[in-house]
């Protein structure tokens, strides 16, 4: 039976049944077309990822500059300073420690001819002797009894770093142990290193493992400056924190820096949790935390602002990976958090009034993005990481002294890594605790001036534990005081 001899009922279904099955095949059709699209997108980003593993696997292999971050710009800038800066050139020495003639050639060295003399111009060349002589002194220690305990005495010169007698006589001056340390927690440079200059510039024999052990009995007298520095960074109104991979005896750990303006503080620790700061800055810290957006710092019960330059690196990779539709909302994040970075240097030159409406503008405008749906699962990440962090998004807009970016740790943190490339890290606690100690003193000595050899002194010559509190902004370095009582934290 044929479809127009049918049943009226059964031709009418069969018609139905047919339209609908055109209608699914058209949605099918549509379907097919749109996952053909996906299909291409997604095979051309993963030829393009190939492409970057590629790269980055045959960068990792090459031996000549594998730090090289690409082909070298078309129009470079320009070295040195800029057209019209003020001359600079070394001073004339204010002595002289003897003079040299260069007399003129008796003839003329193209000609032949004869020379007179027109006039006499001065050159000065200073230089270092080499060797550089060491000095050798000899302390005559006096030792008695007392008459009524029989208690033993021993006198101690105000030069001497050692009360050490015997076979332990001979002793290691301040001046080669400071510059020592200096070399190794300062420049990088390894123990073994570290000794043969002394040898070669001061022809001061000594081993590295000499080195090694002086190192850590400076850190011991350096460690209440240490805790010094602790109190002062409680103290402070902001701290930036960052924190980079780093090794004890081979086992993965972390090194922190804590700095602002005053203070550059290295913590060495095997965990890279929130406790680390809370340690360092106590539970009731009551300034601002400048940090990034890593987890660690959300359990922090402390005022925070998080890097404005980290969340526009991530704007950046978006807008490089994504669609032009998908990349709007980057886009649209940048341009708020570049607005914000911008409005802060312009707080003094606007009305309190105006300067709280234009803060104001920009919280709604972020608040709108964060409120849509996102699809794209990239946008979406992004958007849920800026909720969670949103209190701390503009906290620099409000207070003064707080910067956008986190670039202050960042940039004292990076010695730490010349260090960890050139030299390694440690091989055991003891070394990790020995290097978090030197190291801090010397950065904190760099920000003030202070030549960190002659605070090596100072605490070496002293019998007594002492702290020096080198953040103080005279030219002169402090007198010596004892460190105040930390507040300790209550912490796990």
């Amino acid at each position: 039976m044929t479809i127009a001899n049918a049943p009226r009922f059964d031709r009418v279904e069969a018609e139905r049944i047919i339209q609908q099955q055109a209608t699914q095949i058209a949605e099918l059709e549509v379907v097919l077309a749109q996952q053909t699209v996906t299909l291409q997108r997604l095979e051309a980003r993963v030829a393009e990822l190939e492409s970057q593993l590629d790269e980055a696997q045959r960068a990792s292999k090459r031996q000549a500059t594998p730090f090289s971050q690409g082909a070298p710009k078309a129009r470079p800038k320009k070295p040195g300073q800029k057209t019209g800066h003020r001359a600079a050139h070394r001073q004339a020495p204010d002595h002289v420690d003897h003079v040299e003639e260069a007399p003129l050639p008796p003839s003329c060295p193209g000609c032949g001819g004869s020379v007179v003399e027109d006039t006499v111009k001065v050159q000065y060349q200073v230089d270092i002797p080499r060797p550089i002589p060491t000095v050798v002194t000899q302390f005559n220690v006096h030792v008695g009894h007392c008459q009524r305990c029989q208690h033993r005495v021993q006198g101690r010169h105000a030069e001497q770093t050692s009360d050490a007698l015997g076979a332990a006589s001979i002793q290691i001056g301040p001046n080669a142990i400071g510059l020592a340390a200096e070399m190794k927690h300062g420049l990088g440079v390894s123990y073994g290193k570290a000794a043969r200059v002394l040898s070669s510039a001061f022809e001061l024999t000594i081993e590295r493992s000499t080195v090694a052990r002086a190192d850590a009995r400076l850190a011991q007298k350096l460690e209440p400056t240490y805790d010094y520095l602790i109190f002062q960074l409680r103290d402070s109104q902001v701290v930036r924190v960052d924190e980079t991979g780093w090794k004890i005896g081979g086992h993965n750990a972390w090194l922190w820096v804590f700095t602002n303006r005053e203070v550059t503080l290295y913590a060495i620790d095997p965990t890279r949790a929130h406790q680390v700061a809370e340690r360092i800055l106590g539970r009731d810290y009551r300034g601002v935390v400048g940090c990034d957006c890593f987890l660690a710092y959300d359990a922090l019960d402390y005022t925070q602002s998080k890097c404005a330059g980290h969340l526009l690196r991530r704007c950046s990779e978006l807008m490089a990976s994504q669609s032009r539709r998908a990349a709007q909302f980057s886009q649209q994040v940048a341009r708020l958090l570049r607005g914000a970075i911008a409005l802060k240097p312009r707080r003094t030159t606007m009305s309190e009034h105006g300067y709280q409406v234009a803060c104001g503008r920009l919280e709604a405008a972020l608040d709108r993005l964060l409120a849509r749906h996102y699809a794209d699962p990239d946008n979406a990440r992004f958007a849920k990481l800026l909720r969670k962090q949103r209190p701390w998004l503009f906290t620099f807009l409000y207070i003064e002294a707080v910067e956008p970016t986190n670039n202050e740790a960042e940039r004292e943190i990076r010695p730490a890594v010349l260090i960890r490339k050139t030299n390694g890290c440690n091989r055991s606690p003891v070394g990790a605790k020995t290097h978090s100690i030197i190291a801090s003193v010397i950065r904190t000595c760099q920000k003030h001036g202070h030549d960190f050899v002659e605070i090596v002194k100072r605490v070496l010559r002293c019998p007594e534990t002492i702290a020096l509190p080198i953040t103080s902004n005279a030219k002169r370095l402090p007198n010596v005081v004892p460190v105040p009582a930390l507040p300790t934290a209550q912490g796990p």
